[in-house]
């Protein structure tokens, strides 16, 4: 083991700062609850009542600490890629030519000269190509 580490309940890992903490905030909640009980012994019911709260939160937070749902796999989400195209269309003469997205394209852009009559294409949509059913 690396010695950061260290199995904790529910098979989860947590670093010992964390557990450190942890630690600290059970000591300082068990003794709000005593103080609370004391309290309320002396009839003093607002103080036991304030004492009691913070010593309950205080265990409900290490509750939620140690049985949070954690991630059950580390594996990266896998990306689809897509096949992007570029469609052109030349004004004068009404050719249409796709093409593969180049980085910089935008719409209504003159682009590449016609192969036809020797005019500016423009880029009128770019989108991805569908995939077939199997």
């Amino acid at each position: 083991m690396s010695g950061e580490t260290s199995p904790i309940a529910g098979g989860a890992t947590q670093n010992w700062i964390t557990l450190a903490a942890m630690i600290i905030v059970g000591a300082l909640a068990l003794v709000s609850l005593y103080m609370g009980f004391q309290a309320y012994g002396n009839e003093d019911i607002e103080i036991a009542f304030m004492y009691m709260i913070i010593g309950t939160s205080g265990f409900i937070a290490i509750g939620y600490a140690f049985f949070r749902p954690k991630p059950t796999s580390m594996d990266p989400l896998k990306t689809k890629k897509f096949d992007v195209i570029t469609t052109l269309e030349c004004p004068q003469c009404n050719l249409k030519r796709v093409r593969a997205f180049q980085r910089g394209d935008y719409i209504y852009k003159n682009d590449e000269p016609c192969t036809r009559c020797e005019g500016k294409m423009i880029i009128t949509s770019i989108h991805t190509r569908k995939e077939e059913k199997k």
